[in-house]
């Protein structure tokens, strides 16, 4: 029934997008029945289709990691002896996606955009959302976060904050980043809340 998997929304609104500006190939609507399809494996599917129900299931999969663990399936940590197998090769799947991503078809583009689970630069990601909650506690203490042991959250926010700040004095902060830090840095030097040597 449409409107009970969470898929459906997603499929249907990436093949709206889609539908909007077509590619002139045939790959984009494979992936578009697929994912319209729900990527059913229990028909026989002709051979052209295989490939796009493959990589719809394994996207569903993906998600649905997604959704249960409120995270993204990692492909690397420290210690690979505590990650699970299935999770490395979801993980190692978003990975192979991001690195070829000029071969994918661009119903494939728009579906991993709108995927919730889904980041084409996860690193720059997990750096916007720790920015955010560097501000967020500034506005809501009106303190930057420092080394606290009594607070495990503005300890951690502290020691990232301290190790953006490294990266800036050396010049190895994307420009980007460091245009981010720059105005933060010259609106807390103007609140007075905080000084920091240049």
């Amino acid at each position: 029934m449409p409107g009970t998997n969470p898929q459906d929304h997603l499929s249907s609104r990436a093949k709206e997008l889609w539908l909007n500006e077509p590619d002139p190939g045939p790959r984009s609507a494979r992936y578009a029945a697929a994912d319209t399809n729900d990527a059913d494996g229990d028909a026989p599917q002709p051979a052209n289709t295989r490939r796009p129900v493959n990589w719809v299931s394994t996207l569903y999969g993906y998600e649905e990691f997604w959704r249960e663990n409120g995270r993204s399936p990692r492909e690397n940590t420290r210690n690979l002896a505590t990650l699970p197998a299935e999770e490395r090769r979801k993980g190692g799947w978003a990975g192979y996606q991001r690195k070829f991503e000029e071969r994918l078809c661009r119903y494939q583009i728009i579906r991993l955009d709108l995927s919730p689970a889904f980041e084409w630069d996860p690193q720059e990601n997990i750096w916007q959302k720790n920015f955010a909650a560097y501000v967020h506690h500034l506005q809501r203490t009106g303190n930057p976060p420092y080394l606290n042991g009594a607070d495990s959250v503005e300890f951690a926010l502290g020691r990232w904050f301290n190790r953006q700040l490294r990266q800036l004095q050396i010049d190895a902060q994307p420009k980007n980043r460091a245009d981010q830090l720059a105005v933060l840095l010259a609106l807390l030097s103007t609140t007075g809340a905080i000084s920091h040597p240049r």
